[in-house]
């Protein structure tokens, strides 16, 4: 028995392992990704797109270990918490490196039309959320949950620069059409780091449900679902979402 529990063990922390490589794989990727639109490299892109495999691999990795350890062991309370979060946070940090593929992918599309404007700082909401990303691998070794709880409000953060970036690049597109086609992509780029806060907060909640089997919901999500009873109360309630899909302000951008 103690040979097998050994076994498990192994497999968990190969479990935790793999979750720490794939957010840091992530935490690059983002990086290179800003670099790729605020330095004028474009080469960098093509990195960003080689080091989404990497992701990828592991993420596959993460679910075929999970499925073993699930079929093949019989994990107690808090090992099958720790499975079944691994399983959900591989996938919200796949999506991460997915964003910041999508991200360099802008930065190459501007690089091809000539000078970069640096119109808004995106590297301070990259920053941010970034931030966001590195403290909720430190509280999934650590089980701080106060620290959850910070990152669950910082997303707050992420949201007002990117709303005050948004809007800024909407006035500056109809002042200025000479910008619209840099500013439009720079605007989508602000909305997929955006996105990325939202990952980093399903992240935190799965992590927070790990290390002590209770649930914690960020307050813009109990919002947007007090939206959906009262839409389904009148009869138009929208169809099932992804929790990182959820509407933040009642539009897409």
């Amino acid at each position: 028995m103690s040979t097998l529990r050994g076994e498990f063990s192994e497999h968990l922390e190969h479990l935790r392992d793999a979750i720490l490589r794939i957010g840091n794989v992530a935490d690059r990727m983002l990086d290179n990704a800003i670099m790729a639109v605020t330095n004028h490299e474009p080469d960098l892109t093509s990195s960003v797109i080689r080091t989404d495999d990497e992701a990828d691999a592991i993420d596959a990795d993460v679910e075929r270990e999970a499925v073993l350890l699930i079929a093949l062991q019989q994990p107690v309370a808090s090992d099958l918490r720790m499975i079944t979060a691994s399983l959900k946070m591989v996938n919200e940090i796949e999506r991460i490196s997915d964003y910041a593929v999508d991200i360099a992918k802008i930065g190459r599309r501007i690089a091809r039309r000539g000078t970069y404007k640096p119109l808004v700082d995106i590297a301070r909401l990259a920053a941010c959320v970034r931030t966001m990303l590195k403290d909720v691998l430190k509280a999934f070794l650590s089980g701080d949950t106060e620290l959850l709880r910070q990152i669950i409000e910082m997303d707050d953060v992420a949201d007002d620069l990117y709303h005050q970036y948004r809007d800024y690049l909407i006035e500056t597109m109809e002042r200025q059409s000479s910008v619209v086609y840099q500013a439009a992509y720079l605007l989508l780029a602000c909305k997929y780091l955006e996105r990325v806060g939202d990952h980093v907060v399903n992240v935190a909640e799965d992590v927070y449900y790990m290390h002590t089997g209770e649930y914690v919901v960020a307050e813009k999500k109990r919002k947007w679902q007090h939206s959906v009873d009262v839409a389904a109360d009148h009869g138009s309630a929208p169809g099932n979402a992804r929790r990182s899909d959820q509407p933040h302000d009642g539009s897409s951008l």
